[in-house]
């Protein structure tokens, strides 16, 4: 068979198991509100909320520089997302684009890499919710709490993709007014309008020990570096795009919501957490809910059970991630099912448009992902996080670069959306971003380092064993992924 008749044959059989809107059977039913939601969601993390100490504990007061720095990087990649998937609103989102415009290979390597990521995070956000539950109920075993967690995530992503998508923007609105809440109250204590509370001013930014600067600009650099994890995640808006009333529309104004709202949230943040308290005693605070910088600001204001508020807010947060990963990773799934490049019966979905089969694939992944991170936190674990960590900066330099090819290929086609500015420069600078926090990371966090490389190899070399004992369909075509894009755009 010559590979025009293997495209044209797998060209029908997609066709047989897809509905009229030529997405696989999924049900277009996230309207632009949650899908704007789902994407702030995968950025807006319960580091937020504990405070990030060991990233302020590199540069002091000038974190807020490194969470900025950070954020271009991370806005960057969203708005390259945003305008490959409102072009291309396909099952797999970037994953499915990325084996169009880079092979199967690369759309591989994307794809399981994304996934992977995803499950680990979903893995350590429903043993994170655990151990908040001790916080009110201490003799709770871990496995109890981690066990009902994920039994809530998965009764939300096993049902039609509206339960999911309501559910994920009530939750992501309590982390939004929570998040907005902190900033404002913050704000009111350092100038000093809650009553009966006096001001606590700017001096622990511009009167703290060694300066601004303590660390200099490679503190700056490095707590970059570390920041940069913070925002893991925004890529989820891109799986949403199968699933959206109205992708054309959704994705960009999803993505362009969420470059002014993450710049709040974390900036304005971290700037309220260093001026609330000195930076040191920050850094060295751990991670411990009565010591969460949002505790504090609560206190200072009177409102009693400060604790148990942030309980709520971590919990609510904690499940919220998880329901995002475990969305995003089940969609991923499915798009692989269907080029045969995960087991078959992940390619299923059931009668209201859910990849059930994906879903209990991404089941047992994350059922692994909790369990180690249950008995051996401190080891298995955090190996699992370091190739997770990786995975992110991976994701990154892929997206970049099959944006590169994207604009490349479509140099004379009309654009249905907003165009990234600064292409091809940006997409070279996030690349060596990328890279350069790599490198960093051989003296930040060596687990990285070791436990991702191995990681990176193991999904090359999957592919070529996947390859070579299975018929796998060819790549799926810019010119498929047009005719879809072109049943969504009208």
């Amino acid at each position: 068979m010559t590979k025009m008749q293997q495209s044209t044959a797998r060209s029908h059989h997609q066709r047989e198991d897809t509905e009229p809107s030529g997405h696989s059977g999924l049900n277009r039913a996230l309207t632009t509100r949650q899908v704007s939601m789902i994407g702030l969601s995968g950025a807006l993390g319960t580091g937020l909320f504990l405070g990030s100490g060991s990233v302020i504990a590199l540069a002091g007061p000038a974190t807020i520089i490194s969470f900025f720095l950070a954020g271009l990087v991370a806005l960057a990649v969203v708005w390259a997302l945003a305008e490959m998937v409102a072009t291309h609103p396909v099952a797999g989102g970037h994953g499915t684009i990325a084996a169009a415009y880079l092979g199967n290979r690369g759309g591989f390597v994307t794809r399981w890499n994304f996934a992977v990521e995803l499950l680990v995070a979903a893995g350590a956000e429903v043993t994170a919710t655990a151990t908040y539950l001790r916080f009110w109920f201490p003799g709770l075993p871990m496995w109890v709490g981690t066990c009902g967690a994920a039994l809530v995530i998965i009764v939300l992503n096993a049902f039609s993709v509206h339960v999911y998508g309501s559910a994920e923007y009530w939750f992501s609105m309590i982390k939004v007014l929570a998040a907005v809440g902190f900033i404002v109250l913050g704000l009111a204590l350092i100038v000093g309008a809650v009553p009966n509370v006096e001001a606590v001013g700017w001096k622990n930014l511009t009167n703290a020990p060694g300066g601004f600067f303590p660390a200099g600009i490679v503190g700056v650099l490095a707590a970059s570096c570390m920041a940069v994890f913070s925002f893991g995640g925004i890529e989820i808006v891109s799986s949403t795009a199968a699933e959206s009333q109205d992708p054309v529309r959704a994705i960009p104004r999803a993505a362009s919501a969420m470059i002014w709202r993450i710049l709040l949230f974390y900036v304005a943040a971290i700037t309220v957490v260093l001026a609330l308290e000195p930076w040191r005693a920050t850094a060295a605070a751990g991670s411990s809910i009565t010591q969460s910088p949002f505790v504090r600001a609560l206190k200072l204001s009177g409102v009693s059970a400060a604790a148990d508020v942030m309980n709520v807010v971590l919990i609510v947060a904690a499940l919220s991630a998880a329901n995002s990963c475990m969305y995003a990773a089940s969609r991923m799934i499915h798009a692989l099912a269907i080029d045969k490049q995960a087991p078959h019966f992940a390619s299923r979905v059931n009668s209201s448009g859910t990849p059930t089969g994906a879903v209990i694939v991404s089941l047992a992944c994350l059922a692994v992902a909790a369990i180690l991170s249950i008995v051996a936190p401190s080891s298995v674990f955090m190996m699992m996080l370091g190739a997770a960590t990786v995975g992110i900066l991976i994701n990154w330099s892929i997206i970049m670069v099959t944006h590169l090819v994207f604009r490349r290929r479509r140099v004379d086609k009309p654009s249905h959306v907003t165009r990234m500015w600064g292409a091809p420069v940006v997409n070279y600078l996030v690349i060596a971003a990328c890279v350069a926090v790599f490198v960093a990371l051989i003296w930040l966090m060596p687990v990285a380092v070791y436990a991702g490389v191995p990681y990176l190899a193991f999904l090359f070399i999957a592919y070529e064993v996947l390859k070579r004992t299975h018929a796998l369909p060819p790549a799926p075509t810019v010119e498929e992924l047009e005719q879809q894009g072109d049943i969504a755009h009208h």
